[in-house]
């Protein structure tokens, strides 16, 4: 078969595969779902600042959902910020809290009064926050490199929480 203007030879096309609505529908959730559990790798934690130390990670709109809950405390002796367990759960866990990338130290009259979260705003001491992103350790390796801590900084078997979105503080 040739073009009536070129002295080509044309390839006869492949009948295309029609898919309904429905279908093409289904392919594209599917896709969606598979590639929102995507990640390029392990998390990074970096200090974003020195004087309190300040956890941050270098998540961005990740898929990741494990709740995290807890209050925010700052160990001042043991330079952490940490997310306490309440009173609703037996024993004390500590969460060292490692922070969306943007997220500065918030001070009132010289003072640590606790952190200002991008898209969430200023996060006081003592409050408690509910929200999603995911938990780190040595073994799990949702994150590489994780900062020396002091262990009072983790206990109950805590962990590092990455916080990605929060939903609510209060």
């Amino acid at each position: 078969m040739q073009h009536p203007k070129h002295n080509d030879t044309m390839v006869a096309r492949q009948p295309r595969l029609r898919l309904d609505h429905g279908t093409r529908l289904l392919i594209a959730v599917a896709a969606t779902v598979a590639c929102t559990s995507c990640s390029s790798g392990p998390a990074s934690i970096s200090t974003a600042a020195t004087t309190p130390t300040l956890f941050v990670h270098d998540v961005r709109g990740s898929g990741t959902t494990a709740e995290i809950n807890g209050y925010l405390r700052y160990l001042s002796d043991l330079d952490c910020f940490v997310l306490e367990s309440g009173p609703e759960v037996e024993g004390l866990a500590r969460q060292v809290a490692v922070w969306p990338p943007g997220t500065k130290v918030w001070r009132r009259d010289g003072q640590v009064a606790g952190v200002e979260v991008p898209d969430t705003g200023k996060i006081p001491l003592g409050g408690r926050i509910v929200g999603s992103g995911g938990y780190a350790n040595a073994n799990n390796g949702f994150a590489e490199n994780l900062p020396d801590v002091s262990p009072e900084c983790l206990t109950s078997g805590g962990e590092f929480a990455l916080m990605h979105k929060i939903s609510k503080v209060t």
